[in-house]
């Protein structure tokens, strides 16, 4: 039952995650009207209708592609077939088989910090990534586990709110950079519709931004809860993912690519929000939280880690 609950709430969060976008989306259209033609209502209606013409294009690209999308801003590369990459392989065929989904295309990045994601809007397409500081760092248990919470999130839909919200928050700030070359400087006309065209253009800069980012951050962190406990049921072994998020949150190495982009997509976010802001644009719940239930289904009992030697396979793969 909770599944068939977190099903109907991501469809949900769709919904309202396009609703939000689209009143973001309104106030930026505004800004440019405004920016490039002042009040003239016929031209504005004009450029408002170009804008959303070009606005509903970028949403639909960008929505179509989003899973390449997200591979390629974390640099992943495609494993076309097991001889590549046969632990990684093995471990996400056979969590997908335990869930009884279709295997997911799978793509191994070169970052040396550990992390995994999975993306895609549907089962079809969807796509399962970890970097080669995972690979390399977790053993058989451990890299199952991380398997089966990344195919938890494609068989709860998970994915597909992510990936929304990832590529469109990245068209907000496209518009956003386009905003920033405009002329807005030039409030020529009574002081009233000065007034009201620099607010709507400071809006628009500042908070629209800012408002795509907190929603990206709030899809529901109750996602990655449900996606661990998913993934215990689905390993048998809760010890395994337990010990893989102990691993990639000790491991002290900065990616190499930038991921602000794709943060709430990872299993462990590469940089934590600190202050008072935390809980506001934190994109997974604490993770002593997680760990404390994972660890509460072990019944406290933890994994003895083991060391992975280096596989000749994945060196000729990424060219090392």
């Amino acid at each position: 039952m909770l599944l068939e609950d977190q099903l109907r709430s991501n469809r949900r969060r769709s919904a309202l995650l396009f609703g939000a976008f689209f009143l973001i989306y309104a106030l930026m259209g505004a800004a440019v009207s405004l920016a490039i033609s002042g009040w003239q209502p016929e031209l504005n209606l004009i450029v408002l209708g170009v804008y959303a013409i070009g606005a509903t294009l970028l949403t639909l690209f960008t929505l179509f592609l989003g899973d390449d999308l997200t591979a390629s801003v974390a640099g992943g590369r495609w494993i076309e077939s097991r001889s590549q990459a046969p632990e990684l392989w093995d471990a996400v065929e056979t969590m997908a088989i335990a869930a009884g989904i279709r295997m997911p295309r799978v793509y191994l990045s070169p970052d040396p910090s550990p992390n995994a994601l999975s993306a895609g809007r549907d089962q079809s397409q969807a796509l399962v990534l970890v970097t080669r500081g995972l690979l390399e760092r977790l053993d058989k248990e451990e890299l199952e586990g991380v398997a089966a919470h990344e195919i938890a999130h494609i068989r709860n839909l998970d994915v597909r709110v992510m990936t929304y919200a990832t590529v469109l928050a990245g068209s907000v700030a496209i518009i956003a950079e386009l905003l920033f070359k405009l002329d807005f400087l030039d409030l020529d006309g009574p002081w009233w519709f000065a007034l009201v065209r620099g607010v709507v253009y400071i809006l628009a800069i500042l908070l629209a931004p800012l408002a795509a980012l907190v929603v990206q951050m709030a899809v529901s962190r109750r996602r990655e809860f449900l996606a661990d406990a998913t993934a215990a049921e689905l390993t048998r072994y809760p010890q395994g993912l337990a010990s893989a998020l102990r691993q990639i949150a000790a491991a002290g190495v900065a990616p190499q690519r930038s991921l602000s982009t794709i943060t709430h997509m990872c299993i462990v976010p590469p940089g934590v929000v600190s202050g008072k802001s935390e809980r506001l644009f934190a994109s997974h719940p604490p993770l002593a939280e997680r760990l404390a239930r994972l660890d509460g289904l072990a019944s406290s009992q933890l994994h003895e880690h083991r060391p992975r030697e280096r596989s000749d396979a994945i060196e000729e793969l990424l060219g090392a």
